[in-house]
């Protein structure tokens, strides 16, 4: 099994720039993640620590939801090729699933992962409150709330969001005698 997290060297600026591997599978961000990215870190001079952990969590929030896109088509048997960032969205190519069925796992993968992160986040704002640390409550924000908000939008019926496909999971989890 190939190490959890390989970073390439070196980095060619292109296009789709090869960043690093995530269980064998190409990271590749858009040179407009690039740009943003660098508009952002323009910031550091004010709040260098502040502005970086925002800057993570927001490429946190895209990468969580690829990668558990990525995970759900290794447990479904697929092969990834690639996923790929972009300033709002990402992409995760995968083969072909075998069923609709693995295909709406796949779908409720990037949902779950999002889900998985931002659950206790979000659950401890709401029992324990805010922080005193900017940094933290800039975590709890972005990855906690803000990452619920997306994949909810993001399981909106309307293709190419993940709701397109993962709803179709719902029919197949009843018997054909309930649907009557």
């Amino acid at each position: 099994m190939p190490p959890l997290i390989q970073f390439v060297n070196p980095i060619r600026i292109e296009k789709l720039t090869r960043i690093f591997k995530i269980r064998g599978v190409d990271i590749y961000f858009h040179w407009s993640v690039l740009v943003i990215s660098g508009l952002i870190l323009l910031n550091v001079a004010r709040h260098p620590g502040l502005t970086l952990i925002g800057l993570a969590a927001w490429l946190g929030v895209l990468l969580i939801h690829e990668t558990g896109h990525l995970i759900a088509a290794h447990r479904v048997g697929c092969s990834v090729f690639s996923i790929e960032i972009y300033p709002i969205y990402g992409i995760c190519r995968f083969e072909a699933p075998r069923s609709r069925f693995d295909h709406c796992i796949i779908a409720w993968g990037g949902v779950l992962a999002q889900l998985a992160i931002a659950g206790p986040l979000v659950l401890w704002v709401v029992v324990f409150g805010y922080s005193e640390i900017v940094g933290i409550d800039i975590v709890f924000a972005i990855l906690g709330f803000f990452s619920v908000g997306v994949a909810i939008f993001n399981l909106l019926p309307i293709p190419p969001l993940d709701g397109a496909t993962a709803w179709a999971l719902v029919p197949a989890l009843f018997p054909r005698k309930w649907m009557r």
